[in-house]
């Protein structure tokens, strides 16, 4: 996301920073840019139109602060500000600085085996289980969504009501995570969600790596051989199935999740 002339100061005067220009990074999906601070912290730049903010995502990394037991970053501080001339609405963002690598280097997806100690995937299921433990009125994957998104890909194949529900990440991809030191970024969707629904994403993204997703389901297999556990994997292959015309990286994983798919419906019948 390009910011326009006067935002960068706004920012700046808002947050009582300097930013390194040269540091910008887009987020996956180009809705966001981030930048390192003088102060070594990170900010993050959100923009919305007026007429579309979701005040949950508005507040995920400011909300999920008090998370424990889950590496993230700190949050320190954010700024609000109407852009009248604009009809748009700025939210940078103050966090810590998070230095490892992301293990996926661009996109969300992998396309090659991650070089991941033990130590990490042990690390990794400590996290999910605190955080699937925390008690919150978010949400993060609505009943009526999963069955609607489902239903558009695979029709009325099987039955989508989700009887356990947990605390999720909500995106929580191979861009989204870093290693060797484990770090989960970008809390902006986070909230209730079919039990196993990271881990689902985490499975669902690796896919073109068989070793790194077969390595995800035998960790987190309670979880995702679940009844619930199987719907949000069902769910993450439609929406990977749905993109797969208008996206490099979904298109290349569209084969395998069209049979992780086929699988999971004879499963869930």
């Amino acid at each position: 996301m390009h910011l326009p002339d006067g935002v960068i100061a706004q920012v700046e005067r808002r947050l009582d920073v300097r930013l390194d220009l040269s540091s910008a990074k887009s987020g996956a999906w180009a809705e966001s840019t981030g930048y390192c601070s003088d102060r070594g912290t990170w900010v993050r730049v959100d923009s919305r139109a007026r007429s579309v903010i979701q005040p949950q995502s508005w507040v995920g990394a400011e909300a999920a602060s008090v998370i424990p037991g889950v590496p993230k970053p700190a949050w320190f501080q954010s700024a609000t500000w109407t852009d009248t001339g604009r009809e748009r609405v700025w939210r940078p963002q103050e966090m810590e600085l998070v230095t490892e690598p992301v293990v996926a280097a661009t996109g969300t997806m992998l396309s090659s085996p991650p070089d991941l100690p033990d130590t990490w995937w042990a690390e990794l299921r400590a996290a999910l289980a605190a955080l699937g433990g925390f008690r919150t009125l978010r949400v993060s994957g609505r009943q009526e969504l999963i069955t609607r998104r489902v239903s558009q890909v695979f029709g009325g194949a099987v039955d989508t009501t989700v009887t356990q529900w947990a605390t999720s990440h909500g995106d929580l991809h191979w861009g989204n995570i870093t290693a060797p030191g484990l770090s989960l970024l970008d809390w902006a969707d986070w909230g209730l969600a079919p039990r196993g629904n990271d881990a689902a994403c985490l499975w669902a993204s690796a896919l073109a790596v068989p070793d790194t997703a077969d390595r995800v389901h035998a960790e987190f297999r309670a979880d995702l051989d679940c009844r619930s556990g199987k719907i949000a994997r069902l769910w993450v292959c439609g929406n990977i199935l749905r993109m797969a015309n208008t996206r490099a990286d979904a298109h290349n994983l569209a084969k395998p999740a069209k049979a992780a798919a086929n699988q999971l419906v004879t499963d869930l019948r």
